[in-house]
């Protein structure tokens, strides 16, 4: 296996396919992947929602801003204002050119030389800061959103946040974190969380199942799992219309766990894979 170059890697994987595919779960398919944003997309307006946070004139950062899925949701809110940076020149030139009205700018939020200045109300590291591998620069990227904060500001990220850490093997593109770890650099940041939620129970792989105390649910989360999995590579063999099937399945079996998931989510405090943190400034 090659050594993981991000750049090279998100250019070469948003210059093939610019859809939710390209930014969120390969080998999925585009339908699978639009109830997987559907998801992010309920956890995320639920928690704006108890917690009172309003996007209403707010100056957005959305780090890792890849085909730009968020900027939309931003604009309905009635955001005053949308930054987006990504590492990539193929999500720059593409946002540029689709949203004129918001800024777009190539750079690495994990750098010590982060050209961006200025202070936003709303930051946020959807599904990026587990593909920053080494240590050192998870920490400059916690120190540059710290930096690019003021007392106010609502900082919104996506991961695993691990209860503890899995002994399997991870992907080279990938470095899920400990709760603890990232309590750990926040607070030295003088971040503080207020709130963790789950995005996903069935949906996608568990990467935390020290999270889940149901022995059922411990035995049936691979297991659909493979279920998914089976389903979607169904359409790959069949002769004509490959594409098509394609879609339909995976836009059926995203629509059945995204349904399965809601009902469970409404009372689940903890999920076993993604999950979205709210922090805040320390005052």
């Amino acid at each position: 296996m090659s050594k993981y170059e991000p750049e090279k890697y998100w250019q070469e994987r948003l210059s093939r396919d610019f859809s939710l595919v390209g930014v969120g779960s390969l080998g999925l398919g585009i339908g699978y992947n639009q109830w997987l944003y559907k998801a992010r997309i309920r956890a995320l307006t639920k928690l704006l929602k108890k917690n009172r946070i309003n996007a209403q004139g707010k100056r957005v950062l959305d780090i890792g801003v890849g085909n730009g899925f968020y900027v939309d949701y931003w604009k309905r809110k009635g955001a005053k204002s949308i930054t987006g940076i990504d590492i990539t020149e193929k999500s720059v030139s593409v946002l540029m050119t689709k949203y004129p009205a918001y800024e777009f700018m190539k750079a690495d939020i994990s750098s010590e030389e982060l050209a961006l200045e200025g202070t936003f109300d709303i930051i946020t590291a959807f599904d990026v800061l587990f593909h920053i591998v080494d240590e050192d620069k998870f920490e400059q990227a916690i120190s540059n959103i710290r930096r690019l904060s003021h007392h106010e500001t609502r900082v919104l990220i996506s991961d695993s946040f691990l209860r503890s850490l899995r002994p399997t093997r991870f992907h080279q593109n990938q470095n899920y974190r400990t709760l603890k770890r990232y309590q750990g650099v926040l607070k030295e940041e003088g971040i503080e969380m207020v709130e963790l939620v789950p995005i996903f129970y069935f949906m996608t792989t568990p990467s935390d199942m020290a999270a889940v105390k149901s022995k059922f649910f411990r035995w049936m989360l691979p297991n659909t799992r493979a279920l998914i999995l089976k389903g979607l590579s169904l359409s790959k063999r069949l002769p004509l219309f490959s594409r098509s099937m394609d879609f339909l399945i995976g836009h059926a079996l995203g629509f059945l766990f995204y349904f399965i998931d809601g009902i469970i989510l409404k009372n689940a405090k903890d999920g076993p894979s993604e999950k979205l943190l709210f922090a805040k400034i320390k005052e």
